[in-house]
């Protein structure tokens, strides 16, 4: 008699929204550095910060009202726990990020936000300079552009670990990561039984989320330059 196996069952674990910020994140990262090392394209460079900018802003708001596996309270922990999955990491069972792959999402995100917000400032000592560098110094220019060329060289490091970190589940765990954050899905294990509320109506409230970041963005960068500032506190 042939012994058939049962399919593992499989669970949503990531919103379509993560999925999509996550890929156009790594889509935009590459652009950044192709169009300022590689094609030497200043202004383009500068409007796909912007975008950029905009992303990580959606990914905030989304980190406190999005699905389970989106949210900062969700797999944002402690040194405790941190330790205690380095010491027995097959015995820790999550849903959505490990407590070591939280800590280097944590890393991503800020690194991220000092190039982008370094950026707004920076100038190429020539013809290109960031939106709010009119309203610092000089000095301050040349200090959060240099900032802003060494930070690069620091979310490459992080950029680095996390592929090797991805590249070590794939091979050696064979934990298909990617094909997760492609498709949403992930097999359950052994015993496990989870579930990742609030994905319904997901896709729906993250467009409009969306769509009045972006307007509010570009109302704000293109007709009050000066209020925005004034909120950040320039002068």
């Amino acid at each position: 008699m042939t012994d058939l196996k049962t399919p593992p069952a499989r669970i949503k674990v990531w919103d379509l929204p993560t999925r999509l910020f996550h890929w156009l994140l790594v889509v935009g990262i590459f652009s950044l550095w192709f169009t300022a090392d590689v094609l030497g394209r200043l202004s383009l460079h500068i409007a796909i910060g912007y975008a950029l900018l905009g992303l990580i802003v959606f990914r905030l708001v989304w980190g406190f009202i999005g699905s389970d596996t989106a949210r900062f309270s969700h797999f944002v922990r402690g040194p405790r726990h941190i330790i205690q999955y380095l010491k027995k990491p097959d015995d820790t069972v999550t849903l959505g990020h490990n407590p070591l792959g939280a800590l280097s999402v944590v890393a991503l995100l800020l690194v991220i936000m000092v190039q982008l917000g370094t950026g707004l400032f920076a100038n190429d000592q020539i013809y290109s300079e960031g939106p709010f560098s009119d309203y610092v110094s000089e000095r301050t220019q040349d200090l959060l552009t240099y900032i802003h060329e060494i930070n690069f060289y620091i979310l490459l490091g992080l950029i680095s670990l996390h592929l090797a970190a991805i590249a070590y589940h794939q091979l050696k765990k064979h934990e298909p990561l990617v094909r997760a954050m492609i498709t949403g899905q992930r097999e359950l294990k052994s015993g496990e039984r989870v579930q990742n509320a609030n994905l319904h109506f997901a896709g729906i409230i993250a467009l409009v989320i969306a769509l009045t970041l972006a307007v509010g963005a570009w109302y704000l960068l293109s007709y009050q330059p000066k209020l925005l500032a004034g909120w950040l506190g320039l002068h």
